[in-house]
């Protein structure tokens, strides 16, 4: 948990997941609400490492990561000290109403550039929980992972904007357009992603990750101006850094 940023109490949706109601109705405004969004993820732990207790809620999105890849990595890697409680796979629950992708200019990029790249699209949402022999300083009791492989763009506008509502941080860590396989600039507030998460009437999100690989001094500002007010910075696991910034009032 980051001490700078407000502590948040676990919300009843996930403190009251059982192994009875595995199969209910996945609770989709519990999930979207207070979230962290996090485009182009790969399976970067560090959000979930140095913000449970702030956000219980994470949304992870990466066209370029198999549903076979993320059980690899969730079976080898996982979370240390916690265990799976949920998994299950998710299909039209997460986009009950209508919903259409952005407008694009021809500053945006092209969605088709890296086509070959894209895998096969699922959606698979996971609940982990705290080994008891770990306390609250290892993290938070339980969170939320919902994983989708789609396209960071059209998800946010099928999550958020159609039901009108808006996380509490974006993660925008290594986005990769220059040779990531990302067909537009995550970073650029000019660009399509940054305009629909800025534009969303429901709300903005108080909360940017800004970071990546390589060079401090890259990450020493904001991507994106309206999040001016710096929090801290986090070391990200293989190298580099993460600068925590909160949206100008």
């Amino acid at each position: 948990m980051i001490e700078s940023l407000p502590k948040m109490e676990m919300p009843n949706w996930i403190e009251s997941i059982c192994d009875e109601n595995l199969l209910s109705q996945v609770p989709l405004r519990g999930i979207l609400n207070n979230s962290l969004y996090y485009p182009s993820s790969g399976f970067d732990g560090d959000p979930i490492k140095y913000l449970s207790g702030n956000i219980y809620s994470f949304i992870y999105v990466d066209y370029g990561i198999s549903s076979n890849k993320l059980d690899e990595e969730i079976e080898n890697r996982g979370f240390r000290g916690y265990q799976i409680i949920l998994s299950r796979e998710v299909t039209e629950e997460l986009t009950p109403n209508e919903w259409t992708l952005p407008p694009l200019s021809m500053n945006d990029g092209n969605p088709m550039k890296y086509k070959d790249w894209i895998k096969r699209p699922f959606a698979k949402w996971l609940v982990f929980q705290r080994n008891d022999d770990l306390n609250s300083e290892h993290g938070a009791k339980r969170f939320s992972l919902l994983y989708l492989c789609a396209d960071g763009v059209a998800a946010f506008q099928a999550l958020y904007i159609s039901n009108k509502c808006f996380p509490l941080g974006v993660a925008i860590i290594q986005p990769g357009h220059g040779f990531g396989g990302n067909w537009t600039d995550y970073t650029n507030p000019k660009q399509i992603l940054a305009k629909t998460v800025l534009n969303n009437l429901a709300g903005k999100p108080k909360v940017l990750l800004y970071g990546g690989i390589g060079n401090r001094a890259f990450y020493q500002k904001p991507c994106w101006p309206q999040f001016s007010e710096h929090a801290c910075f986090l070391e990200k696991s293989n190298g580099g850094r993460i600068g925590v910034w909160l949206k100008n009032t």
